[in-house]
């Protein structure tokens, strides 16, 4: 029972940082495809619900909560993913989901 429990912990671990690196992907992907408002300031955080098919093409976007960001950025955020579609998916098979919670991040960096 314990060889049991110590290889499904080693599983959920492995699928941990995968979808760590999944979600790095996507914030990769987002980013690069943004075109960041001039009132987009460091520290912007915004919640979306993501809906996508399998391959990653994103057939929904929408703004949710907490989002600190003013209406003309969040516009431009969920633009942003609508314009990386397909989403990374390729190596990440094993922790797709459908509906997904992406948070979004601007620190400064970047575009």
């Amino acid at each position: 029972m314990a060889a049991l429990a110590a290889a499904m912990a080693a599983r959920a671990a492995t699928d941990d940082a995968l979808f760590a690196r999944y979600a790095a992907a996507i914030q990769a992907a987002v980013m690069q495809n943004w075109s960041r408002p001039d009132g987009a300031a460091p520290g912007l955080s915004c919640v979306l619900q993501v809906e996508q098919i399998p391959g990653g093409e994103v057939i929904k976007v929408q703004n949710g909560s907490p989002c600190n960001a003013d209406p003309a950025t969040r516009t431009s955020i969920e633009q942003a993913v609508m314009k990386a579609s397909p989403l990374p998916y390729q190596g990440y098979e094993k922790v797709f989901q459908r509906t997904i919670q992406f948070n979004f991040r601007y620190d400064g960096q970047g575009r």
